[in-house]
Order: C-alpha cells, then sequence, then structure tokens
C-alpha cells in the first residue's frame, strides 16, 4: 500500500474499518503499527483473518488486546502461531476462550 507510516497513523477509526481485506493484507507492518488502537479495536474478522503473520506478529499488545472477541476468533492457525507470549498474556480471559480450537 502507498501509505507512509505517518498517513497511515492519521486513518480514524471509520477510515480503518473501511479498508478493503487487501489493503489491511498490503499495509506495511510499520504502518499497521502506526494505526491507533481504537482504530485497529475497529478491524472486522474478515480483515483480522487478512492479516499477515508479520502483521499480527509486530501488533502492539494494546492493539491486539483492543480486538473484539470475534476478531480474535478469527485469528488463523498461523496467525495464532505468530503471536508473541508478550501479545497472549495481553489477550482476557474471553478472548483466550474465544480462539478457535483449530487455531490453538
Amino acid at each position: 500500500m502507498a501509505l507512509t507510516t505517518a498517513e497511515a497513523a492519521a486513518l480514524s477509526t471509520a477510515q480503518v474499518a473501511a479498508l478493503s481485506t487487501d489493503a489491511i493484507a498490503a499495509l506495511e507492518t510499520a504502518d499497521l503499527s502506526a494505526i491507533k488502537t481504537a482504530a485497529v479495536a475497529a478491524l472486522s474478522s474478515g480483515q483480522v483473518a487478512a492479516l499477515t503473520t508479520a502483521q499480527v506478529n509486530n501488533l502492539a499488545t494494546a492493539s491486539l488486546a483492543a480486538l473484539s472477541t470475534a476478531g480474535i476468533a478469527a485469528l488463523t492457525t498461523n496467525q495464532v502461531v505468530a503471536l508473541t507470549s508478550a501479545q497472549l498474556s495481553s489477550l482476557a480471559s474471553a478472548q483466550v476462550a474465544a480462539l478457535s480450537s483449530n487455531a490453538i
């Protein structure tokens, strides 16, 4: 995607929610990391599933913890494997329970 990190950081929650799954997957990891936690929390299940493993691995713990239980449930096996121990420990009990048994 042709956004700079500063431009990605300036995206509003509504703008992030409106991005296509292809656009989400095309974001550089630094750009995704620059997006505000509240905007990451607005990602749909489809958008979460479209994230690359590198993108998931580079999400700030606060951003990952801000995802809805539906967003967490949308993580694929490869995405769950890419999570760090710090990211996993940031999840609430309901989010851990939402992980698909196929993904863990």
